[in-house]
């Protein structure tokens, strides 16, 4: 067990998560009060003063180390918010130095504990004074980022600049949620749940959404805001029954489509497609989907709960091409219950065969809620230099089919500490994933669970306005969620 003191509670989430990523099979206790810190195992006590913070690794009631951080180019910075960042920083590295020295180790993403790394690269790229070089050396310097990860967000930010760059304030992305699959995957936290387990609500939860988004949509684009991407996703939209998915599509057809740059529909799993349903989302005007196989050995499938074989995706993904699919995504998942370097390269090597144009890598995140995070001790896992060997080797796979890396992102529990990787051939990047990750464009989302985050280019912010995820719930309090949607567009300004 290790103890975490620090007298900053602002900054104690995010040092609980540095010690989890060092040390993730160790029960890490926050104490709140430093009168209760017990010295009775590994301490950590980190005590931020006027123009330092302090760092001390204790060994029961005897201090094995010291990390000192001074703090005179964070105190003569005037925006509050900045500064806020920089002494959390500070105390980060404080205790990175401290564990790092303890374990003999370094982590490759370094201090970094959120979601979105790359958006560092981007501000200071925004910045308009930093050369790449200049860049790795302030990854290294500020973050402990290793060189082979300064590199991959960079290749990875330098395919999002020109996307990014074309933003306008007139400009957002919709988002709509069906919250529903054909079976629970062992690896899902979200809250989804399969069709056969909510039929008697399917109508009324699609009229639902239907409702959410006439009563939203028009006041959107009578205030002047055009649509630059539209995104279905869940769950496995396509898992709705034909009936359903066509009253869907029907309902948002009312979107002004003619500024529409990307319609995508996350078609998922296989076993939620047919030729009609595909030949269905051609009809109105559905560009890119998504068939996810997570993995391509037969055995695995099986483990994580899937209801379809590899021949199966196969036979889908040629289907789509017939009727004239020219941009799909697959998903694959590095680090599932028994696999290796050999399954991973089976997979990767028949995902070559079929070429699709977009390919996202996750790295396998056990998360709280899911059932594989109750049945751990059931499986075996990849250790952590294995998980990323299979990284590599998707990347090597990905980059024979003429691809890069073009949006990066990481999760808690993420097998490793590693990260999830979109990958894309020329001209086929997803402009959503990018316009989502980096959060400078307004999206609102409709449906159970959608969350709206609404851009302020002025100051830089984000505010967020979030529907409830239990569709039930979401049924009856729909004039809640519209309610708090136009109250934030009154708000907005073009």
């Amino acid at each position: 067990m290790i103890e975490l003191y620090i007298d900053n509670a602002s900054f104690a989430h995010e040092i609980f998560e540095l010690l989890k990523a060092f040390m993730p099979d160790k029960q890490v206790i926050v104490v709140e009060d430093k009168n209760d810190v017990k010295y009775s195992s590994l301490t950590i006590t980190v005590d931020c003063k006027d123009s330092h913070i302090d760092a001390k690794l204790w060994d029961k009631r005897n201090i094995i180390d010291t990390n000192i951080e001074l703090l005179e180019d964070i105190l003569a910075q005037t925006d509050r918010l900045l500064r806020t960042r920089y002494e959390k920083n500070a105390a980060k590295r404080c205790v990175y130095g401290l564990i790092s020295r303890l374990l003999e180790k370094d982590l490759d993403w370094g201090i970094l504990t959120g979601i979105r790394p790359t958006k560092i690269v981007n501000e200071l790229l925004d910045e308009r004074r930093y050369t790449n070089e200049d860049i790795i050396k302030i990854l290294d310097r500020e973050y402990k980022l290793s060189e082979s990860k300064s590199n991959l967000l960079i290749d990875t930010v330098s395919q999002q600049r020109d996307i990014l760059a074309g933003n306008s304030d007139d400009m957002i992305s919709l988002y709509i949620h069906i919250p529903f699959c054909t079976t629970r995957c062992l690896y899902c936290s979200f809250p989804s749940d399969t069709i056969a387990r909510c039929e008697d609500v399917l109508d009324a939860y699609i009229a639902a959404l239907l409702y959410e988004w006439d009563s939203v949509l028009p006041k959107l684009l009578n205030k002047g805001f055009s649509v630059q991407t539209l995104y279905i996703g869940g769950g496995t939209p396509t898992a709705l029954p034909i009936h359903n998915l066509r009253q869907l599509l029907k309902g948002i057809d009312t979107i002004a489509k003619p500024n529409l740059e990307e319609y995508t529909v996350e078609a998922g799993r296989p076993d939620s497609l047919t030729v009609e349903k595909l030949k269905l989302l051609k009809e109105y005007g559905v560009g890119r989907i998504s068939i996810n196989p997570q993995t391509m050995n037969e055995g695995t499938l099986k483990t994580i709960g899937r209801a379809h074989t590899p021949k199966d995706i196969k036979l889908c993904f040629e289907a789509a091409r017939r009727i004239g699919f020219d941009s799909i995504n697959m998903d694959v998942i590095v680090g599932l219950p028994g696999e290796g370097l050999r399954e991973i390269e089976n997979t990767m090597r028949q995902i070559f065969n079929l070429s699709p144009d977009n390919l996202t890598v996750h790295t396998l995140a056990i998360k709280r809620g899911s059932p594989l995070r109750d049945r751990l001790s059931d499986f075996e896992f990849a250790k952590e230099t294995l998980a990323e060997e299979m990284l590599n080797e998707c990347d090597k796979w990905a980059q024979k089919m003429g691809m890069r890396p073009y949006y990066l992102y990481r999760q808690k529990y993420i097998l490793g500490n590693l990260e999830n990787i979109g990958y894309a051939k020329p001209h086929k990047r997803c402009l959503y994933n990018i316009q989502m990750m980096e959060e400078k464009q307004t999206i609102f989302g409709f449906g159970a669970g959608g969350m709206s985050k609404i851009f302020f280019s002025s100051n830089n912010r984000i505010e967020r306005v979030a529907n409830v995820k239990d569709y039930r719930q979401y049924i009856y309090r729909v004039d809640e969620m519209i309610q708090r949607k136009l109250n934030m567009i009154d708000q907005m300004v073009i």
